[in-house]
């Protein structure tokens, strides 16, 4: 039986304050790496994320009130450009490893600064789409340079920990531009606008400037003899390519947070519309506080699957509560909806912590980022077609297509850890023994 606490003081108990400022500031001080390298990465990952994340706020705005485009034209030019950078995507990832992650991601950051600048003189959707297409180009292979390099710049061992890390200063740096564009939006002529675009150039501009700065170290380099298709090695791998798909389907957490659950939302539901931003606010909290913690563990393989797992059941339990909201009260449906953005945030968070862990895991050393670029192609399939599949089979649908999508997601899911188990070798027989 435990001692009573009413009996006599316990004057040797230090004392623990309560957690204030200063400690969650020296929690998050404890996650930032130690090494230079990692140090400076972080910085050009936060300056990217900010610029990018306050033109992302007033981008609608821009492309309709400034330029002058109808929500069709917009909606058309984006998809095209998404097309052009999922061609793109695996290329530029093959010269990444050939030519160093380094000096191709000054090139992409540069590339896109420019394409930015250009954005002010755009005047007609002809010329909206050549910027567009020139933006989308590099877009999506920005992003598995960028997991390469903070594995690269990782000292403590655990790439999916230092990716984590980065994740957080990203997400912390999209909340905090979200705000300041939001009040420049209330405040504000229409023509102010044209300021997002010119501090995401800036964003882009500084974070090569700091790149220039980092002095990565050497991968190995496959020196041996390339054979005839070499290229198409992460092809050929079935396992790899239907990982790479898995990982993809529950990456759809993208498309369903910023479309179709907002439109859901608004047109399905009676919950309040401001539920929508609660909702990503819980979304962008939850996903600073705990990408970290969740990420633990990832660099080992199976466990990284066991992650995904997690991701697929926490999705489909998403859905559910979001098909649930159909036909209740108000009050109801708030209450689920805030339960299903816990559960979508979750599934966010194990899913990004799997699925670095798998691409880490079963990319060499030598073809690091070529790999990734490939892996990456699933998730960026369904960010591109993700949008119209969702709204079309599911929000239209209705509680129907939101238990279908929960099949799938927890099927996704349960799939994923058996992909990740090492194939078994046949073992040959001994000829047996002669008489």
């Amino acid at each position: 039986m435990e001692p009573s606490h009413e009996l006599a003081p316990a004057p040797d108990r230090p004392h623990r304050p309560r957690p204030g400022p200063s400690a969650w500031a020296r929690r998050a001080a404890s996650h930032v790496p130690p090494g230079r390298a990692a140090r400076t990465f972080l910085l050009v990952a936060f300056v990217d994320a900010a610029g990018r994340g306050i033109f992302l706020a007033g981008s609608a705005l821009f492309y309709t009130q400034v330029i002058g485009l109808t929500n069709a034209q917009v909606g058309l030019g984006l998809s095209l450009a998404g097309l052009v950078g999922l061609v793109c995507a695996v290329p530029i990832g093959w010269l990444a490893d050939r030519f160093g992650d380094g000096p191709v991601l000054v090139a992409l950051q540069l590339w896109r600064a420019a394409a930015f600048l250009a954005y002010p003189l755009v005047d007609d959707f002809r010329l909206f789409l050549v910027v567009a297409c020139l933006v989308g180009a590099v877009e999506w292979a920005a992003m598995p340079i960028i997991q390469s390099v903070a594995g690269a710049t990782s000292e403590e061992g655990s790439m999916v920990g230092a990716m984590a890390v980065v994740a957080v200063a990203r997400n912390s740096a999209y909340a905090l531009s979200a705000l300041a564009a939001t009040a420049v939006i209330t405040w504000a002529s229409p023509r102010v606008y044209v300021v997002f675009v010119l501090v995401n150039a800036l964003g882009f501009l500084v974070s090569g400037l700091l790149l220039l700065r980092l002095r990565l170290p050497r991968r190995a380099t496959d020196h041996a003899p390339r054979e005839r298709g070499a290229k198409l090695l992460p092809f050929k791998d079935v396992r790899f390519v239907l990982l790479s798909l898995t990982n993809g389907i529950l990456y759809a957490h993208m498309p369903i947070l910023s479309v179709a659950f907002p439109l859901w939302v608004v047109t399905r539901t009676d919950a309040p519309r401001a539920l929508v931003g609660v909702a990503l606010t819980i979304n962008t909290v939850l996903a600073v506080l705990l990408q970290i913690r969740l990420s633990k563990g990832g660099d080992d393989l199976r466990r990284a699957g066991g992650k995904q797992r997690l991701a697929g059941l926490a999705l489909a339990a998403f859905c559910l509560l979001v098909a649930c909201t159909r036909s209740v009260d108000g009050a109801t449906a708030t209450v689920l909806l805030l339960l299903a953005a816990v559960a979508l945030t979750l599934g966010e968070l194990w899913q990004s912590a799997g699925g670095w862990g798998i691409s880490y895991g079963l990319a060499p050393e030598a073809q690091r980022t070529y790999y990734l670029s490939v892996y990456q192609l699933g998730a960026t399939g369904v960010t591109v077609a993700g949008p119209a599949v969702l709204v079309m089979a599911v929000v239209d649908v209705g509680p129907a297509g939101w238990v279908g999508l929960a099949a799938l997601l927890a099927l996704t899911g349960l799939v994923t850890p058996l992909l990740t188990r090492p194939p078994r070798h046949r073992t040959t027989p001994a000829p047996a023994a002669a008489d």
